[in-house]
């Protein structure tokens, strides 16, 4: 509700009228106002908010699986020290109500599941790390 008239030139004022501020997360604040009786938005970003984006750890190595696509995991298939074949599945994930399977590109052993069931997750992020058997 509070109000300020800003002095472009002289004899030329605005009045602005503050409606309301609604938090878009993120640090991003769109915040609705009256300019002279029209009603305006516009988004800022807030300075004093602390909360940072959590990011998964990326798959960069052998016998790491990430992700091949954005979305959420909704099936983890395997767990810690089980024996994987080639082609084995090891979890789905739904993305744009479509499910992608994930299989195991070696034999081997799981060392160990990095995300939960539910997690959302970026392209590349860490899912299962593998030890291959030789």
């Amino acid at each position: 509700g509070e109000e300020i008239i800003i002095e472009l030139a002289p004899g030329k004022n605005i009045l602005v009228r503050l409606i309301n501020m609604v938090d878009e997360g993120d640090g991003k604040k769109t915040v609705y106002f009256r300019l002279n009786g029209q009603t305006r938005s516009i988004e800022v970003i807030d300075r004093h908010n602390t909360s940072a984006k959590h990011s998964n750890r990326k798959a960069k190595t052998t016998g790491e699986i990430g992700s091949p696509l954005q979305g959420r995991l909704s099936k983890i298939l395997v767990k810690e020290n089980d024996v994987v074949e080639k082609n084995t599945p090891l979890f789905s994930i739904e993305a744009m109500k479509m499910e992608s399977t994930v299989i195991s590109p070696v034999i081997g052993t799981i060392k160990s599941v990095v995300l939960k069931e539910g997690s959302l997750i970026e392209q590349d992020d860490l899912i299962i790390e593998i030890q291959p058997n030789l």
